[in-house]
């Protein structure tokens, strides 16, 4: 009961706990050492600073810092777009608590940076449901979701899902898609810019397509820690029914952004299957919907007893990743 009572609580005071978290966890993983990998994302925008300065000692602090930051980032998300049921600090924790593990095991890469982009995205998308009266939040959405792209190819999924959530979102005139795609065309104009001025943009489209195939298939990666994908599967099919039967109760702001985060689980955790990873890196993007829906669940479930276990569970599945 007192874990159930900890879970929904509406104080925020442990916020400022997470840090010295996030932070003892990371040091202690570090001390116990073990296997380090670092993980290589060649996009079309390159971040060839981080295989320069990869194992690096300021490199893993300033690796902390911005995954702190994009947790923090998460839960103004759904505290200003009321996303969940009432305030909770629950997504800067879950989310920190999935993706130290990646952080330690191999350290700073693009998909870390490339979740910021998605982060941004997904804030544009609760704007544009929020507010209909402005097409500025769906030209930044498309705008974010094609950054994330060019850091990281293999996240193409994200385009795909990108046009089918906004007219679910409730934004589906001719306007609004024009507004997604004028989003996605400048970025893509700014890279192709880049590498026309540079002289070097003859066949930038096959080496865009060829950067999404390279890496390895999702399956290693399940198949390495089996443990970890079994709970969260559990608790994605969970979370799922908690949606479906909260569904009819919820405000319809509220409903369109968990359907949002549900499509894009279905999208980019779908695309793994087919669309080789680099590495566990890719959990920087998947965590982001697991996050939001996980929370709503632990925050809205009515079983006490099975919320506390998948809890649990959860933070055993997070402890695997991260000393794994």
């Amino acid at each position: 009961m007192r874990l159930n009572t900890i879970i929904k609580s509406k104080s925020i005071y442990m916020l400022y706990l997470l840090p010295f978290l996030v932070i003892g966890i990371a040091f202690f993983r570090y001390w116990l050492g073990g296997e380090y990998t670092p993980c290589s994302v060649d996009g079309l925008i390159s971040l060839s600073f981080l295989e320069a300065y990869a194992g690096s000692f300021w490199l893993a602090n300033v690796g902390l810092l911005l995954l702190l930051f994009l947790a923090f980032v998460l839960f103004f998300i759904a505290d200003r777009y009321k996303f969940l049921s009432h305030v909770s600090v629950l997504p800067s924790f879950l989310y920190s608590f999935l993706t130290v593990g990646a952080l330690c095991h191999y350290g700073v890469n693009a998909y870390l940076f490339a979740a910021f982009s998605v982060a941004l995205a997904v804030a544009c998308l609760q704007s544009a449901i929020v507010y209909f009266k402005t097409n500025a939040p769906v030209f930044n959405f498309g705008f974010f979701i094609a950054l994330s792209v060019m850091l990281c190819p293999d996240l193409l999924a994200l385009v795909v899902w990108a046009v089918v959530v906004l007219p679910f979102s409730g934004r589906a005139t001719l306007k609004d898609m024009v507004a997604l795609f004028l989003g996605f065309g400048t970025m893509i104009f700014l890279v192709w810019g880049y590498y026309f001025l540079s002289g070097d943009s003859d066949g930038l489209f096959t080496r865009f397509w060829d950067k999404i195939w390279e890496g390895d298939p999702f399956m290693q990666i399940v198949l390495a820690k089996p443990v970890v994908f079994i709970i969260i599967g559990i608790l994605i099919f969970a979370s799922f029914g908690n949606v479906l039967i909260n569904y009819p109760t919820v405000i319809v702001a509220q409903r369109r952004g968990l359907l949002s985060m549900l499509s894009m689980l279905f999208f980019v955790g779908g695309s793994m299957f087919i669309v080789p990873f680099s590495c566990h890196g890719g959990i920087y993007i998947l965590a982001i919907p697991l996050t939001y829906l996980f929370s709503q669940y632990f925050i809205s479930h009515r079983t006490r007893w099975a919320g506390n276990v998948l809890f649990i569970l959860l933070l055993i599945a997070c402890g695997l990743l991260i000393f794994g």
